[in-house]
């Protein structure tokens, strides 16, 4: 016995045993223990999930079960391409492990592999799963989730792509929570675009017949509204917003609306309802009628929306006129087919080397958004006078460096800028001077907003029908003798606390600024539909799916890169403009000497030397300011040569030189260790 408890395989043995029950008792002491080490967190659930699962579990929720339905087998026979899947697969394998161990037993998840002719692919296709054909053979590859509670209840997320995996989390806590407290929350649109497509909207449907146009789609974000409330039009000739029929009015561009319409909106606000309003100086939405018998009368629309009379009430106003532009925030990009990129001060891009200074870090609606995008958003401003009680807010703004461009409507000059100079940045941005405190694009007002109309209101009884061609949004004159309605202010006793949150940009939640059409469909390119949806969240008091939006999202931007770049375009930003305006003179003079006559040629010779003079000014100009875009080119490939060389020859060289000096080193160390032996 002595023998073979000394024996060397004993000892094994035994350490094998304590190794065992080691990993054994260490797995069962920290089973629920999860260490995430990548930089976006990306395994970890959002502090809004884990806000739904613990809602489950003190609410006592029956378990749920989540089932994965991933075509493994079948994907087998599927090209290179199903890499991405299989990654995407083994992601969401442990994202929804994470849910099942942080809902301590009311999520049940299960892993189904439905091969081909399987019950479970029978099953899949009957939860409602999308199955896409990979063969003649008639195989279907599964890739979705199917939701089900004890009580029968069930959602699935169809189709499950591997590009959506920033918003996987999102999409899987909105269907658990919707599915577990499904909303009843009514939200009514009021618009003079259209926004809900003309089906939802027969006023707006026979408006656009009269103009000879074809009902458009329901804007994305509408849709996306959809999902979680129900969503229908408010029209436009409206003189009451009932609570019984809606629990949040959501106004977008209500361009000229009718006193009818005012006075609906404001009295659901001061009887305590709360709305979300965008207003717009200049709507890419909103286009001009086109008139064939006068196709100049378009360079007179001003696709501008705004409520003045409101505004004045709750102490804020949109300025008249007035873009928002900023150096700062402008977004580089082409704004011709084959021109280069150029910065366009009134596109601005929000990131998140600028979230700190332009948006509100303390109110939710904002929280977590890095990518934002506004594309001429007007000016937004308090009044002197703020009435008693009434809390004004801003959550949007530009940096403090921002300002604001006048801009109307009608043709080009050299003195004001209209909606044509929008295409030519150069312009707004000689025109643009830096400023010294933040151009506000968003408020949140709340309190007891006071009443535009405080001695109430005489309404037309109806509004008359639009004639054919009239834009939308167009209030027609009251016809005389015409039958009205008396409307009592309301009384003090009615009327509530209620919040509404004014955006100076109707066109950022539209489908052309937050979103783009891929192989995949509709894709969101930037957090704008999460305002929106943050909104909508915070009125109607659920700020859980809020904080899951509001997740970091996987970025990895270029810094220097970027700071190179600005540099760059900040030291030859005064030079250009006095370029240009050279330019500009020289290019008037040379109108202003060949005006008097159609050939060039005939001129004396005097005149010609000084044409040909003003004609190499300008090729001079010109070539100045390619030269200043060729240095710019240069510094940055001149920084990423750098990068390059310090990425592929200059660190493996020295790792290399590293290991061969420690291998020389131990080498030398166990040869002196063999001489002194």
């Amino acid at each position: 016995m002595e023998k073979i408890l000394k024996s060397p395989i004993t000892s094994l043995v035994l350490i094998a045993a304590i190794v065992v029950f080691g990993i054994h008792l260490i797995s069962t002491q920290f089973e629920n223990a999860r260490l995430d080490l990548t930089e976006d967190n990306l395994y970890s659930l959002s502090e809004g999930s884990e806000e739904i699962l613990e809602k489950m579990r003190s609410e006592g929720v029956k378990p749920v079960d989540v089932k994965l339905y991933f075509s493994e087998t079948t994907g087998k026979t599927l090209p290179r391409f199903i890499k991405d899947f299989i990654t995407y697969e083994r992601y969401l394998r442990t994202l929804l492990k994470e849910y099942e161990v942080a809902a301590e037993g009311k999520l049940r998840v299960s892993f189904i592999d439905p091969a081909p002719d399987s019950d479970e692919a029978q099953d899949a296709q009957d939860f409602g799963l999308e199955g896409k054909p990979i063969n003649q053979h008639g195989d279907l590859f599964f890739f979705g989730l199917v939701f089900q509670t004890q009580t029968g209840s069930k959602d699935v997320i169809e189709f499950l792509w591997p590009n959506q995996q920033e918003t996987v989390e999102y999409e899987i806590s909105k269907k658990l929570h919707n599915l577990i407290w499904p909303q009843s929350q009514r939200i009514g649109v009021l618009s003079s675009l259209e926004v809900l497509g003309a089906d939802d909207n027969p006023y707006m449907a026979q408006i656009l017949a009269a103009q000879g146009k074809k009902p458009g789609k329901t804007w994305i974000a509408m849709d996306l509204l959809k999902e979680s409330y129900e969503v229908s039009t408010i029209d436009t000739d409206v003189d009451h917003i009932s609570p019984d029929e809606f629990d949040l009015v959501v106004v977008i561009h209500p361009k000229n609306l009718g006193t009818r319409a005012l006075w609906a909106l404001d009295e659901w606000i001061v009887r305590g309802g709360n709305a979300l309003i965008f207003v717009d100086p200049y709507s890419i939405e909103d286009q001009a009628p086109q008139n064939p018998q006068n196709p100049l009368q378009a360079y007179q629309y001003e696709p501008s929306s705004d409520l003045p009379k409101l505004f004045r009430a709750w102490g804020i106003e949109r300025r008249a006129g007035q873009v928002a532009a900023d150096f700062e925030l402008a977004l580089k990009r082409p704004v011709s087919q084959f021109g280069p990129a150029e910065r366009v001060v009134v596109d601005l891009a929000i990131d998140p080397d600028f979230t700190d200074q332009t948006l509100d870090p303390s109110h939710p609606v904002v929280q977590g958004l890095q990518d934002l995008r506004f594309f001429t958003a007007g000016v937004l401003a308090k009044r002197d006078e703020v009435p008693e009680g009434v809390d004004i807010q801003p959550l949007v703004t530009t940096t403090a460096k921002g300002n604001s461009l006048s801009v109307q409507a009608g043709f080009p000059s050299d003195d004001q800028l209209t909606f044509l100079d929008l295409g030519q940045p150069s312009k707004l941005a000689d025109a643009l001077r830096e400023g010294t405190e933040p151009v506000v694009l968003a408020y949140s007002i709340s309190g007891k907003l006071p009443s535009a109309f405080p001695d109430g209101a005489s309404l037309p009884a109806e509004t008359p029908a639009p004639p054919p061609g009239l834009p939308p949004g167009i209030e027609l004159p009251e016809p005389e003798g015409g039958e009205r309605i008396a409307k009592d202010p309301v009384p003090e006793e009615e009327r509530g606390e209620s919040t509404v949150m004014v955006f100076a940009d109707a066109d950022f939640i539209s489908d052309q600024l937050a979103f783009q059409n891929s192989i995949f469909g509709a894709m969101a390119v930037n957090d704008n539909h999460k305002i929106l949806l943050n909104a909508a969240d915070f009125l109607f008091g659920s700020e859980e799916l809020m904080k899951v939006r509001s997740k970091q999202t996987i970025r990895r931007p270029f810094e220097l890169f970027d700071q190179i770049e600005a540099q760059a375009d900040a030291d030859s930003q005064e030079r250009e403009k006095v370029l240009r305006a050279e330019i500009a003179q020289f290019e008037e003079e040379l109108r202003g000497k060949t005006s008097n006559t159609g050939n060039v040629a005939l001129l004396q010779k005097q005149l010609q030397d000084e044409v040909d003079q003003l004609n190499d000014r300008i090729k001079e100009g010109n070539k100045e300011l390619r030269e200043i875009r060729k240095e710019k080119r240069k510094a940055l490939e001149s920084e990423e040569a750098w990068v390059r060389f310090t990425a592929m020859g200059l660190m493996p060289s020295i790792v290399l030189l590293v290991g061969l000096g420690l291998f020389i080193q131990r080498r030398n160390r166990d040869l002196h260790a063999r001489k002194l032996s």
